[in-house]
Order: structure tokens, then sequence, then C-alpha cells
């Protein structure tokens, strides 16, 4: 009898050690990912793709440019419509559930330009979800430079806002809380143009919202 109880002593002692190493190996995680700043993480170089045009997408059927009716269509009536007006263009915000959608007249039509997503049940293009990792969502663009600000680039963010570049301008940044894809149109004949955008928020190391849109500068 007496060898039996130790073994089943020896046996609850070992749980209890295995579980107290757990919670301390999950503290020490949590505690990690809390201080660390991925701004400043050592990335490694590839050859994906910079953002472009056709990664502003909404699941597998709604993108730039689709129709309100194609909208609606997919995703129902929203829980909450307004409309409004901005750079002499009627707008249409249309509201669901941790989605929010921003369509910009087109003839006699409204198109969708802007997208906010705040729910993982939304994916983007190259299957990008809120609650993804965000060193795995770097991962899936372009990385020319392992450390600093840019991950990759033509000219620095300042340009953006220099009439004189009338080039296509196209980045990707990273800082402490988001990280930011652009890429917006050549200046023609003085034309203000169109910038395409890719915004991620991220918290503890993980995508808390995804915003893209492509308007007006």
């Amino acid at each position: 009898m007496k060898k039996k109880e130790i073994k089943t002593d020896t046996y609850k002692k070992i749980i209890i050690v295995a579980s107290i190493l757990a919670i301390i190996f999950a503290t020490i995680i949590l505690i990690t990912n809390i201080n660390k700043n991925y701004a400043e993480v050592t990335l490694r170089k590839n050859d994906k793709t910079i953002f472009s045009i056709a990664d502003l997408t909404l699941g597998d059927k709604l993108k730039f440019k689709s129709t309100e009716k194609e909208v609606k269509k997919e995703l129902g009536s929203p829980k909450k419509e307004k409309k409004y007006e901005k750079n002499s263009y009627r707008y249409k915000e249309l509201e669901y559930k941790g989605l929010k959608l921003i369509l910009r007249e087109n003839y006699n039509d409204y198109i969708l330009v802007k997208a906010e997503i705040t729910k993982k049940k939304y994916k983007t293009s190259r299957n990008i979800k809120v609650g993804d990792k965000i060193l795995k969502v770097m991962k899936k663009y372009k990385i020319e430079n392992k450390k600093g600000t840019y991950m990759y680039g033509n000219y620095s963010t300042d340009a953006l806002s220099e009439s004189e570049i009338e080039d296509r301008i196209y980045l990707g940044v990273r800082g402490k809380n988001e990280i930011a894809y652009i890429n917006r149109d050549e200046i023609i004949d003085g034309e203000k143009p169109n910038i395409a955008k890719l915004e991620l928020s991220y918290k503890y190391g993980k995508v808390t919202k995804i915003l893209w849109s492509y308007d007006f500068e």
C-alpha cells in the first residue's frame, strides 16, 4: 500500500511541476510579445510582388470597383447606411458587423473604393485577415531591406507631399503599431492622382484592423 501511495504522490508532484512550468513558459511568451517592437525585427529578403490595386479585395468575390449591387448581393443589407459628399463626389458608407465599406459615385452607380475590417471572418488579398501574425503578413509582400522603416520602395513617404515628383510612388513601411503599403499613380498633366493604400494595425504581434482604399489623394 505504501509503495502505491508513494507512486501516486510522485505522479501528482510531476503534474504540479509541469503545470507551473507551462504557466511560466506561457507568461514569458506573452510578456515577450507585449514588449516586442516589430518595427525593429530583422526581416528576410524575398522576391514577393509589391502591393498594388490587385490586392484590394474582400473575400473571394468583392474587390475595388465592385458595384453596390454586387456588394449587397454578397453581404446582404447593411446594418447602417449613410450618404455624404466629398471633393464634389457623392459617397455611401455601408456598415456591417466588423466591416465598414465606402462606395463612390460612378455615373449612375456606386463602386467600392474603401474597406475597413475588424473581424477575422473577412479575408483580403494574399489570404490576410484580422488575427494573423504581423510577421507572417509582412512576409507576403516584397522585402528588400532586412532592417529599417522601409521594407521596399522607390521613394520615401515624404515624396507623397512633393508635387514635383510625378513618377509612380510605391513603398512598404512599418512602425510599432502599424504597417502600411502605398502605391500612388503617376501625375499626368498636373491632375490629382489616385492613391492605393493598405494599412494594417496590430497589437501584441497580431493584426487588429485592416484598412484598404483607392481614391483621390
